[in-house]
């Protein structure tokens, strides 16, 4: 018989390594006095309510009934109003809904637009897929309106991939009245809109989604890493509508490998159903405005971009300063952060700045070990 190793240590979670503070990330902050019993009980539920067997015993390559409505309300809050389930797709992550969208509304060889700064991992889906950037300039809301109104214009990119609520790296949010010019813009030029809305859940005040403004042309996905558990891997989808949900995501598409585990769909049906989620959530967004409490401090008279619902700080950087020079300060004095290339979707050189994560270290202790490395590298 093969004995096991008793032993929960995960060699993978670089937050819970002694230095450098893991910082690069942009993770949720760990809330067990709320997160352990509200996931055990949700479990609890799952488990109770259908045979293990029965519930693992085949793909759901949609989601479950019951998954679906989960997920329709769990969006609603965002949207406004709730979804049909029929829209929605329950899947194993926002990464694989962004590659299933990517693949499905951009032909090979075709173009996407994105923000001048964001995800990087887009960076590599597009390149796997043959597909084709084009990036849009960005002001202190996002996207800038008339910027994409030219490449609209003149590139006539298939759809635009957005985050409009505390954007990936700059932590900018757009207005109602921004979000209403660029699905004004989208729908002129008929250009699908793949909404990232992963960080809005955080916020109490965020607008409503740019999707909200453009159902017919919007792909609505909101993931559960950020402001629920990263390795949770539950995220829904809205769809423009049945048929779109459909095609994009059945078995015939033969792409990879989207389908949500049961057993997290269920749990997370749980939460959303008992309210767990919101308790969760609620908790999450009060660790993180005690942490920027640590950033202010910090990063007194350092000029820098956040909110205090944030998972991230952007702090762009003098003429005179490089983001690797900070970066490589930052790291032998204790802390890892990212550098603004590794975001950067434009032409020529990147501008000056860094982004790190206050939710990613395992408790304020070490936020505050990290950023006092921080402070210390600016400064030297």
């Amino acid at each position: 018989m093969t004995s096991l190793i008793a032993s929960d240590h995960n060699p993978d979670d670089l937050r819970r390594r002694e230095s450098p503070v893991f910082m690069s990330g942009n993770l949720p902050p760990d809330v067990p006095e709320v997160f352990d019993a509200r996931y055990g009980a949700a479990l609890d539920s799952a488990l109770s309510r259908r045979s293990p067997s029965r519930l693992i015993g085949a793909h759901q390559y949609r989601g479950s009934d019951r998954d679906r409505a989960a997920g329709a309300a769990f969006t609603g809050r965002r949207l406004g109003t709730t979804p049909t389930p029929e829209r929605v797709v329950v899947a194993n992550g926002t990464q694989s809904i962004l590659i299933q969208l990517l693949s499905g509304l951009v032909p090979r060889g075709g173009l996407i637009a994105v923000e001048g700064l964001t995800y990087p991992t887009i960076r590599t889906f597009v390149q796997t897929l043959g597909i084709d950037v084009a990036p849009v300039a960005m002001d202190g809301e996002g996207i800038d309106p008339e910027a994409f109104e030219q490449v609209c214009r003149t590139r006539r990119p298939a759809a635009l991939y957005t985050m409009p609520t505390l954007q990936n790296p700059t932590t900018v949010t757009m207005s109602t009245d921004r979000r209403r010019a660029i699905a004004d813009v989208c729908r002129r030029y008929d250009v699908s809109v793949i909404e990232d809305d992963i960080y809005s859940l955080l916020p109490t005040d965020a607008p409503p989604p740019l999707s909200a403004y453009l159902p017919e042309l919007s792909w609505y996905v909101l993931g559960t890493a950020k402001s629920i558990a990263a390795g949770l891997k539950v995220a829904y989808l809205v769809a423009p509508d049945e048929e779109s949900a459909k095609a994009r995501f059945w078995p015939g598409v033969r792409s990879t490998y989207w389908m949500v585990a049961p057993i997290n769909a269920a749990v997370m049906s749980s939460l959303v159903e008992d309210d767990g989620a919101t308790a969760i959530i609620d908790a999450v967004r009060d660790e993180i405005r005690a942490r920027h409490e640590l950033v202010t401090d910090a990063l007194a008279g350092i000029d820098h971009r956040t909110t205090p619902e944030s998972l991230h700080v952007w702090l762009p950087l003098s003429a005179d300063r490089t983001a690797a020079d900070l970066a490589a300060g930052a790291l032998a004095a204790g802390a890892s952060i990212g550098t603004s290339d590794t975001f950067y979707f434009g032409t020529g050189t990147a501008p000056e700045a860094v982004r790190f994560g206050v939710g990613a270290p395992p408790d304020r202790a070490a936020l505050e070990r990290g950023l006092t490395a921080v402070r210390h590298a600016y400064h030297r």
